[in-house]
């Protein structure tokens, strides 16, 4: 008896080990993929610096060869910086191929729709978020109003869109995010619905207002 109690008692320590150690990662796994939002974040930031740097002294060449500064010309997303000031919202937006990546990354930035227009583009430009999780940038987006400003920042020019309207849609209704005849942006995230995260999109669409190149000094 005295050897099955040894041996009982050994297991009951390995498991009880084995549910500490569980326990732990499921504590520690959150806070991981929230430092490597953060730490993508940073890299996103110093991309963008490094580009605005590049500008910034393109543009001082072109003031000093009378120059005039001109709206550019994408042909690719460029680094690029979503702020709304109305929800205290500051965050860098990476352009990705595959949508999907939303369901595979918890701590997936902000993202780039890469079929849709460019910035100040006549069209509708659409960006994802997570609204919950570690990179949950978008939990505010609820509180917008018609009227808020959404702001794009590139290394050349600031885009300057205005919210029309915020409303949800059944996650089959796809034409929400189908081209505009106007320049327009279009913000998407997972809205909640009882115990279902991703019951339905919340959509904040707004309109393009004006854009402002860069300054030379």
């Amino acid at each position: 008896m005295r050897g099955d109690d040894v041996t009982r008692g050994r297991v009951t320590n390995i498991v009880a080990i084995i549910l500490i150690i569980a326990g732990l990662a499921m504590i520690a796994y959150p806070i991981y993929l929230r430092i490597q939002a953060r730490l993508e974040q940073s890299r996103l930031e110093q991309a963008f610096i490094e580009q605005w740097q590049k500008y910034h002294i393109e543009a001082i060449g072109g003031k000093d060869n009378q120059q005039e500064p001109s709206f550019p010309k994408w042909d690719e997303f460029p680094p690029t910086q979503l702020e709304i000031p109305a929800v205290d919202l500051s965050v860098q937006v990476v352009a990705v191929t595959d949508m999907g990546v939303f369901s595979r990354k918890l701590n997936q930035p902000p993202s780039y729709y890469p079929e849709s227009v460019f910035p100040g583009e006549v069209g509708n430009l659409l960006i994802a978020g997570h609204r919950g999780g570690p990179a949950g940038y978008f939990h505010k987006l609820f509180d917008l109003n018609p009227g808020d400003e959404i702001i794009l920042r590139t290394p050349k020019e600031d885009y300057f869109y205005e919210v029309e309207e915020v409303f949800s849609v059944e996650p089959t209704q796809v034409e929400v995010i189908a081209p505009l005849d106007y320049a327009a942006i279009t913000l998407t995230t997972c809205q909640r619905v009882g115990s279902v995260s991703s019951a339905k999109r919340l959509i904040v669409r707004g309109k393009f207002v004006q854009a402002i190149p860069l300054p030379y000094e």
